[in-house]
């Protein structure tokens, strides 16, 4: 008896940290759910279903150069920081080329964002709406989250956004009366981001006693051939998710769009709580790695995604009459389909973060998601082509997640023999 609660000691002090980072992932995840949750019913009413899709079309389109900037530095990081947790020479080191090359890389978005505005008419009329959105951009400069993240310190992320989310609350509140405030509206939630932002940078100063600084593109280049599959894996995976946004936004319409977005909603209340399970394990695995323990997670993943399903299938109509009302109840069926991604989702994220990246197996990940996103696109097309319901769409989704999932599982056993 006394042997096993000295194991029990043991184990849990050994998994501190891991716990302790999971946790505060998942509350940032839940953070940023849970505020989008609280301010969409004012939002959807005040702004309207059009404007609301607006704001998200412009959104998606600035999505695409965050991922562009974040060049997949953000997973290499990680593994760098947390390989070197306790020198300050390396991790200074690491965050110096990163930022520098996050620099560069923003000042080709910005001459690139140009140009997008004229490709989409909408970006157009509501340029300083696009313009205000992009200023976004910077986050993935100033609030490098995979630092903290990588010292497992993500307690930090989120008492960070916490306070700035907080505070743009009362602004939201009060001075957003009408669809014409939408400007005003994406002035906020950027102002209140880059405030957050700013603050983590001088956190890394002050308190990790970081020296960053910017150097030789030399260094540079050697960060982008390293990160190179990370950044293709992130681009595909973004453009599986985001391009969505963009068909249905320009062959639909803007009040579809904000329907795809409820439904999206719906689906990350359960994603939420559960997203981060492998990214709180990565530090630990990457250093030791288990195939035990990795086939008891994978085991638990699955029950956890059927769960979720049933989740969203019982619950997801009284969702959407709370934060929608009756004009977004087209938001079910669409949030249904979706919640299979969920299920595919958490073992997909396994495959990669636990086995496939802690084995340098990086390769794999970008085949898996060329073949994911040849997939999916395969599905969108034929899809559009049989049928003008905009339920194609999220079909096509779920179906290419589930092919990936087969793939992943078929690499992987490979490795965990």
């Amino acid at each position: 008896m006394r042997f096993k609660l000295l194991w029990l000691k043991n184990t849990f002090i050994s998994n501190k940290k891991i716990a302790e980072n999971y946790f505060f992932m998942t509350l940032l995840l839940v953070l940023n759910s849970f505020f989008g949750l609280l301010i969409y019913p004012y939002l959807i009413r005040t702004l309207g279903a059009e404007l609301y899709g607006v704001y998200i079309f412009a959104s998606t389109v600035v999505n695409y150069f965050i991922c562009f900037i974040g060049f997949g530095f953000d997973m290499y990081g990680v593994r760098l920081i947390a390989e070197n947790p306790f020198s300050i020479k390396k991790k200074s080191n690491v965050l110096s080329i990163i930022f520098t090359t996050k620099l560069y890389l923003e000042i080709v978005s910005i001459i690139l964002a140009i140009l997008v505005s004229f490709v989409f008419p909408i970006l157009r009329t509501y340029f300083w709406v696009y313009i205000v959105c992009f200023a976004n951009t910077l986050l993935n400069i100033f609030f490098p989250t995979w630092y903290f993240q990588g010292v497992q310190k993500m307690r930090v992320v989120s008492y960070i956004q916490l306070i700035f989310k907080l505070l743009s609350l009362p602004f939201i509140f009060i001075c957003i009366k009408k669809p014409d405030d939408i400007l005003l509206f994406a002035i906020i939630m950027t102002a209140s981001s880059l405030l957050g932002a700013l603050y983590a940078f001088i956190h890394l100063l002050v308190f990790e006693k970081l020296k960053i600084s910017l150097v030789p593109i030399k260094h540079t280049l050697v960060y982008i051939k390293e990160s190179q599959y990370f950044f293709y894996t992130n681009f595909l995976n973004m453009m599986k998710i985001q391009t969505i946004n963009l068909i249905i936004g320009t062959r639909y319409s803007m009040t579809d769009l904000a329907l795809y977005d409820l439904a999206n909603r719906i689906v990350s209340i359960p994603l939420m709580l559960i997203t981060n399970i492998n990214s709180a394990l990565f530090p630990k695995v990457v250093s030791n790695f288990n195939v035990p323990l990795i086939k008891k997670i994978l085991r638990t993943e699955r029950i956890i995604g059927i769960l979720a399903v049933l989740t969203v299938v019982v619950f997801g109509k009284i969702a959407i009459q709370i934060l929608g009302g009756e004009t977004m109840e087209g938001s079910y069926w669409i949030a249904v389909i979706l919640s299979f991604t969920i299920f595919a989702f958490l073992q997909t994220s396994c495959y990669i973060g636990l086995i496939l990246i802690p084995n340098r197996k990086d390769s794999y990940v970008l085949k898996d998601l060329i073949l994911s996103f040849t997939t999916l696109f395969t599905l969108i097309v034929l899809g559009m082509l049989l049928s003008k319901n905009i339920l194609a769409l999220p079909l096509a989704f779920s179906l290419a997640a589930l092919v990936e999932l087969l793939y992943l599982r078929n690499v992987s056993k490979k490795i965990l023999i």
